[in-house]
């Protein structure tokens, strides 16, 4: 003990040695030489200043004499300081300093000399050192040549100076602290003390003390330089490089001014100018310490505290004594970012220059005057080695946390960092996205830029406050919508608060989990209905030179011209149209099953077993993933699209060309007969080939046309040499139709009719018009093995209406114990798309598979429409012309009424979606069926009621639930219960949405090349992110948020002001929450306190598995050993075992504990090597196993 003592006693320096009251080693050398009677050196000489002794001159060289040596450590910056009085007068704020102030000041006579008494000490001798002595002045230097202000009066004779004022400071508070102080540190002109009886240590920061003649000089200084520096931010944008201009211009008046001044003097003046002027007044050399967090002023006459990254909350002994000085500094952060600051806008949030955020307020919300909170902006930032340093978290929950951003390039998780203010979101949030893959774009959404990344690709977006006049505001919400629409790989969004929760959860759902198989039909917003592999296929091969991939995935970022719309659905179960901006595909992969899920009414889908669904569940709406479904769960499926365009059906004029050997057109006496080179002329009217027909030339399909056109579809055909069209009818009526139509576009030519007993086929011979019926409409010539709708006919309702009628009339017949309408087709495409075609028309209609009975093997597809007011519907809208299939239809109408409503107008029901609800506003049920059935306008009775609550009913009324929903929400908005309000509102989106909920009937797994599947595909839709896909909606970013626990995270993003539907957070995979509390061995401590992962919905509830859990005694994040569902789906995904990503994440732990043995931790140096990664891992590993301890030398075999 005795030993640390003493060299503890040796190692504090000589200033500190003379503040805590030893013996001055300096004073007992110089008495030493004063004892030695030697000659005064000559720098002590009165006669000339310090600077001109320091510079001897070459007469004194010439005679021999030694010249003093310039000292060359830190005592030479003391000796410099410049000269104070030992009288003290009360010290003037900054801004009197610099001129801001109109502060009296009383003359004060000179101190009395008084006689010494013993042998000068070393702090006298210096002190007269510094004084220059009593003597005469120095001459004046030579003026200049060119004109310049004269400098100021030279400064009167100056007592001897005690240490104090050597150093240049004022009086330090650790003087009141004599035997009570301890330094903790100390650094530049800063000293961290911890004093006794203080509750946090001190952050002592040297200020220097002004003359009279100083102060001066400041004030006139600044005047000048106010007048004369003018700098252009816009051409020097870089504060740091304009704040070194103006530092040397102003160092260069202070000289020509105040040329007796020592160098150091001078510097110590000029910063404080440049600090008044450009920087942040008291407050700048706080601003500039790395050292500091925050930075915190509470009011006047308070100290201003800090926070600091060693040492924590401390005081300092910057006290503002004026709120002017307060103000001063506020209204200039103001001005830079162009925001106001005033009674009626008394609050600030802006960001400095180096990219602090800065928080002010004012009064009145402010009792005890201006504060300031500054956030300092950290230039060299901490990243996930420094993380595990610190115990934030260890090396293998690093690992893993590594392996579920990468996602092995094929399912990387969505990841929300949760904690309270200060617990370290953003410096983990900043330190996980260094674990984002290099190849991949970054968008990053902040409310004040922290976030640093060492990534190539990253797009960085700041919010914006509204400029003076209130306008020009741009929010989190509006950056987040934006950013969906700039092609984004991952989306970080800095901190989450209000509505940018439900738009940050819809982002979350680009990435692609699913994807489904080529024959998938998906919905066009224009009405059209298209095979996804088709489309996909066509854009893949134009823009086969764009081509960008990711692993096994291929992607296309579509040009604007390029992009469609598709029907989508949004939280509120409203149709709507959404654009799609990029498409995917990617090969089936090795072993991988499908899974194709069957519903009641007939609609079918192959997918990816992890493509989401969208479930009902006891009142509310969840996502299930394909492989989770099971028969008996109601799915989405659209109901009521919107409408689309009405448009004309004009004929691309390019069918035209060369079709036939002329054009027929006008010239006023005739037709003359004008070469068919290409697409027709403007007044052309007939096509005509040799030994053929005049043809009429159509420019805009009619309803006849179409017509027709459903006809050859259904029972006709065009010849396989293209030179005929022919087709079967069992009806005069409908056989009359078709050649009325047929006639008007060849008007010269007479059909061939071949009548036998059951049937009569009707036979056109017209080459030219076989090959328009083809190029235009798609019929195919010869056997028709693949038949579709034609755009053409879904240009309009009225055209599609008669195209049905065409269809129907042909091959569908009329089953009277359905009751039903019933169409065969051997085309699954065909069937799929009429079932569209039947729905946009308001026709719900079911698709069957089923094998064939007749005498050719394999499967037909029927598609059926039945009940009584679909019935009705398909009649009133289908204009069928078969006579006996009409009558038959009518026949069913009248024989048959509807007894509880068509299925697709109900919903399902259960006990818990109203019972619960009923009793919390404590209603009857005889006061909430007179109330709901008031809503509904039709009668909601108290037996409904009963039944419901009873689980005796599984299906409800849209009509009933939506009287019951408007009653409940009315009776909460009375009673002021918000929670039941929102509860009866979900049940009104479910009455009034645009899907109805369709029965699943089989879930099974299907082998891909049994079904000839090579691509699987997928789209990026903005906004909903969701499509209907054969009929069946299917679905296809990390932030961070105010919370302290995973629970409590749900509850914040469903509840106001984000208010994220609950279907939409299972897209979420990980929450980590993040705390900071004061531990009594460590101090105050960051640490991970919980890792959870979103298992799903049951009920009204989110499941939540903990996978690590924090161990206040071990100081250490434990994990739970549940098993974790998002890396048994990456196992899914990736087609490896549990043990093989195991060995993942063992590389990520091997590459982190080598950085921290090698004491890699920069944000270049981590990024590097993690890049390294990602490029080459195997050059990666090879290199830390030659350049590594023994023990990682060990771990790199063992996954070796």
């Amino acid at each position: 003990m005795v030993e640390k003592k003493k060299k503890k006693e040796l190692s504090g320096s000589w200033i500190d040695e003379i503040l805590g009251g030893k013996s001055d080693p300096l004073a007992n050398v110089l008495s030493e030489s004063e004892e030695e009677k030697k000659p005064p050196l000559p720098f002590i000489s009165e006669s000339s200043p310090l600077e001109e002794i320091l510079g001897t001159s070459k007469k004194e060289e010439q005679k021999g004499q030694k010249t003093p040596t310039t000292p060359s450590n830190p005592l030479e910056e003391i000796l410099r300081s410049s000269e104070k009085p030992k009288e003290e007068s009360p010290a003037p704020s900054l801004s009197d300093i610099l001129g801001g102030g109109k502060r009296e000041v009383k003359e004060e006579k000179p101190a009395k000399k008084e006689a010494k008494s013993g042998a000068p000490t070393g702090v006298d001798l210096l002190g007269q050192i510094l004084s220059g002595g009593t003597g005469t002045a120095p001459s004046k230097p030579k003026a200049p040549a060119k004109s310049q202000p004269l400098p100021l009066p030279l400064p009167k004779p100056k007592p001897p100076l005690g240490l104090q004022s050597i150093i240049g400071e004022t009086k330090t508070e650790e003087l009141s602290y004599a035997g009570r102080a301890k330094v903790l540190d100390a650094y530049g002109n800063v000293r961290i003390l911890r004093v006794k009886g203080e509750p946090v240590p001190i952050y002592e920061i040297r200020l220097p003390k002004l003359s009279k003649d100083e102060e001066n000089l400041l004030k006139q200084v600044r005047e000048r330089a106010i007048t004369e520096i003018q700098i252009d931010p816009t051409l020097i944008p870089n504060y740091e490089e304009r704040r070194k201009i103006f530092l040397r211009e102003v160092k260069r008046m202070l000289k020509e001014a105040a040329p007796h001044f020592s160098e150091g003097r001078i510097e110590v003046l000029a910063e404080l100018i440049v600090q008044n002027m450009l920087g942040y007044g008291l407050l700048d050399p706080l601003v500039r310490d790395d050292n500091l967090e925050e930075i915190m002023v509470i009011g006047t006459n308070k100290p201003v505290y800090v926070w600091h990254r060693r040492f924590y909350m401390c005081k300092t002994n910057i006290v503002f004594k004026e709120e002017r000085d307060i103000l001063n500094i506020i209204e200039r952060i103001a001005r830079e970012v162009g925001r106001r600051i005033d009674q009626q806008n008394p609050l600030l949030d802006a960001r400095l220059p180096d990219g602090s955020r800065v928080n002010a307020t004012i009064p009145p919300i402010s009792l005890d005057g201006p504060t300031i909170t500054i956030r300092k902006f950290k230039k060299d930032p901490l990243t996930i080695i420094d993380l595990i340093k610190y115990g934030t978290m260890n090396s293998d929950v690093a690992a893993f946390l590594w392996l579920l951003v990468d996602g092995l390039g094929i399912k990387p998780a969505n990841i929300l960092v949760a904690g309270g203010t200060g617990s370290g979101k953003t410096t983990t949030l900043n330190a996980l996205a260094m674990f984002i893959p290099p190849s991949e774009r970054v968008i990053s959404i902040e409310d004040t830029a922290e976030l640093q990344l060492p990534v190539e690709h990253w797009v960085r977006l700041e919010t914006r406050p509204p400029n003076i006049e209130g306008k020009g505001e741009v929010t989190m919400d509006d950056l987040v919508k934006n950013t969906l629409r700039m092609r984004p790989d991952r989306i970080i969004v800095g901190e989450v608060r209000g509505p940018e929760a439900r738009t940050m959860f819809t982002a979350m759902n680009t990435g692609h989990n699913g994807a489904l198989y080529d024959f998938s039909v998906i919905q066009l917003s224009d009405g059209r209905f298209v095979l996804i592999g088709d489309l996909l296929e066509e854009l893949f091969e134009k823009y086969s030179d764009r081509i960008e991939t990711y692993r096994d995935l291929e992607y296309v970022v579509l040009d604007e011209k390029d992009r469609f719309e598709v029907v989508s659905v949004g939280p509120d179960l409203k149709a709507g149209k959404h654009t799609v901006t990029r498409v995917w595909r990617r090969k089936v992969r090795e072993g991988e099953k499908l899974i194709r899920v069957r519903t009641r009414t007939g609609n079918e889908v192959i997918l990816t077993k992890t493509h989401p669904f969208f479930v009902f569940s006891d009142g509310d709406v969840v996502r299930k993933e394909a492989e989770k479904l099971k028969p008996g769960d109601r799915v989405a499926v659209m109901r009521k699209p919107p409408k689309p365009p009405q448009r004309k059906a004009v004929i691309n004029p390019e069918v035209y060309a060369g079709i036939s050997d002329y054009y027929l057109v006008p010239n006023g006496k005739g037709l003359v007969k004008v070469p068919n080179d290409g697409i027709p002329p403007e007044m052309a009217q007939y096509l005509l080939s040799i030994n053929s027909k005049p043809v009429k030339l159509v420019r805009e399909v009619n309803e006849g046309l179409s017509y027709a056109v459903g006809v050859l579809l259904g029972d006709g055909y065009i010849s396989s040499d293209g030179y005929y069209i022919s087709a079967t009818f069992d009806d005069e009526s409908y056989m009359k139709a078709f050649t009325s139509a047929i006639s008007e576009f060849l008007p010269e030519s007479e059909p061939q009719v071949k009548r036998e007993p059951a049937y009569t086929v009707v036979t056109y011979g017209s080459r030219p018009f076989a090959e328009f019926l083809h190029r235009a409409f798609g019929i195919p010539k010869g056997r028709k093995e693949s038949l579709d709708v034609p755009d053409l006919v879904l240009s309009n309702d009225d055209l599609l209406r008669h195209f049905i009628a065409g269809l129907f009339d042909a091959d569908a017949y009329i089953d009277e114990n359905g009751p039903a309408v019933v169409l065969t087709t051997r085309s699954e495409n065909l069937a799929r798309k009429v079932w569209y075609a039947l729905q946009r028309l308001g026709i719900i209609s079911t698709v069957s598979r089923v094998k064939n009975r007749g005498y050719k093997e394999g499967v037909i597809f029927r598609v059926t429409v039945r009940g009584v007011e679909d019935l009705i519907r398909f009649h009133r809208s289908i204009p069928l012309r078969h006579s006996r299939k009409r009558e038959k239809l009518e026949e069913l109408i009248r024989k048959y009424r509807s007894h509880r409503g068509k299925r697709t107008d109900r919903v399902p029901i259960s006990p818990a979606m109203l019972e619960p609800l009923r009793r919390r506003l404590n209603l009857t049920v005889s006061e909430l069926s007179k109330l709901a059935s008031s809503y509904a306008r039709e009668k909601v009775s108290e037996s409904l009621i009963r039944h419901v609550e009873k689980g005796r009913m599984k299906e409800i009324r849209r009509s009933a639930l939506r009287g019951i929903a408007l009653a409940l929400q009315q009776v909460a908005s009375d009673l002021g219960d918000e929670e039941t309000w929102v509860q009866a509102k979900r049940l009104e989106l479910i009455a009034d949405g645009d899907v109805y909920w369709d029965e699943v009937v089989s879930v099974e797994e299907v082998e891909p090349e049994e079904l000839g599947i090579e691509y699987l595909y997928d789209l990026t839709v903005e906004e909903d992110h969701n499509y209907v896909a054969n009929g069946i909606l299917v679905s296809n970013c990390m932030g961070t948020i105010h919370s302290n626990s995973a629970r409590e995270t749900i509850v914040r993003l469903e509840s106001p002001p984000m208010n994220v539907p609950r279907i939409m957070i299972p897209a979420l995979d990980i929450i980590i929450m993040q705390v900071r509390f004061n531990s009594r061995k460590k101090g105050t401590v960051r640490r991970i306190t919980e890792i959870a992962e979103i298992s799903g919905i049951e009920g009204e509830s989110i499941q939540l598995n903990k996978l690590y859990k924090y161990d206040p005694a071990k100081d250490e994040l434990q994990p739970t050993e549940v098993p974790s569902r998002i890396i048994n789906e990456l196992a899914r995904h990736t087609g490896m075992s549990i043990s093989e990503l195991e060995i993942e994440r063992e590389k990520r732990k091997i590459i982190l504990e080598w950085m921290m043995e090698k004491g890699i931790r920069s944000i270049e140096d981590v990024g590097h090597y993690i890049k390294m990664f990602y490029i080459d891992e195997e050059a990666l590993l090879e290199k830390i196993e030659r350049d590594s301890s023994a023990q990682i030398q060990e771990q790199i075999r063992n996954i070796s």
